[in-house]
C-alpha cells in the first residue's frame, strides 16, 4: 500500500487518531478505519469508501457482479468464513481444483464435514459463482470499456483481459487498484470529471480504437 502525498492528514484531530480495534481488510488481513480514503479516483462518479487501510489507501478490491471493488472490513477476531476463504484462495490459485481446496481448507484448520449438503458439490458450486462474479460480460448492444483505477493512476481499456493485466501490474506496485466495467458515455463522464477534479492523476487511454495518450 502506498501513501498518496500532498493531502492533509485527516485521521488525526484534537483528540487523536482515529480507529476500530480489531477491523481489518478481508483481502489483505491488515487494520483497516472507518475513514474514507484519502484519495479516490473515481470521486464524483462513485461513491467514496467509508472504509481504507491505515495508511489512506483504499481497502483491497475484492470482484463482484460490477467488476472490482474495494473489499468490505471485517473483524479481526472473527475468522474468514469457508465460502470468503475459498474465494481467497481461487483468487491466488485460480488453477486449483475442489480436491486442491479441500486440502487447503484442510490445512487451514476449517471443518468442512459442517457443510449442509455434499461438501465437494458445495465448495464447486462456490468456485463457479467465484468465477462469474470475477468477469462482467459485455452485453449485446452496450459497448463496455474497463477502467483501472489506482494511485494516481486510471488507465481505460476496451477488453477485460487488458484490465486484468493493468491490475496485476498496479497490485505489484502496491497502488490498491479498482476495476470498473463502464459504458462509453460513463467513461466520458468519470474522465471529465478526473480532468476537472483530479488533474494530478495520469489518464491512460488504452483502447485499441483510441490513439493512447495520457493527460
Amino acid at each position: 500500500m502506498t501513501t498518496p502525498h500532498g493531502h492533509p492528514d485527516h485521521d488525526h484531530d484534537a483528540h487523536g487518531p482515529t480507529f476500530a480495534p480489531g477491523l481489518r481488510c478481508p483481502e489483505c488481513g491488515e487494520p483497516a478505519r472507518p475513514v474514507p480514503p484519502r484519495d479516490w479516483p473515481l470521486n464524483g462518479f462513485t461513491p467514496r469508501p467509508v472504509t481504507s487501510h491505515h495508511d489512506g489507501t483504499p481497502l483491497c478490491p475484492a470482484p463482484g457482479p460490477n467488476g472490482s471493488q474495494p473489499a468490505e472490513p471485517i473483524s479481526a477476531p472473527a475468522r474468514l468464513t469457508m465460502w470468503q476463504a475459498v474465494r481467497q484462495s481461487w483468487l491466488i490459485h485460480p488453477d486449483w481444483t475442489v480436491a486442491d481446496h479441500f486440502a487447503w481448507l484442510d490445512g487451514e484448520g476449517y471443518d468442512t464435514d459442517d457443510m449442509t449438503g455434499d461438501p465437494a458439490e458445495v465448495v464447486g458450486r462456490w468456485l463457479a459463482e467465484h468465477r462469474h462474479t470475477a468477469r462482467v460480460p459485455r452485453p449485446a448492444g452496450d459497448p463496455r470499456v474497463y477502467m483501472v483505477a489506482g494511485g494516481d493512476m486510471v488507465a481505460v481499456f476496451d477488453s477485460a483481459e487488458e484490465a486484468d493485466i493493468m491490475a496485476v501490474t498496479m497490485t505489484a506496485a502496491n497502488l490498491e487498484p479498482v476495476t470498473l466495467p463502464l459504458t462509453e458515455a460513463q467513461w466520458e463522464k468519470a474522465l471529465a470529471v478526473l480532468r476537472s477534479q483530479l488533474p494530478h492523476v495520469t489518464v491512460t487511454d488504452a483502447r485499441s480504437t483510441r490513439a493512447a495518450g495520457a493527460s
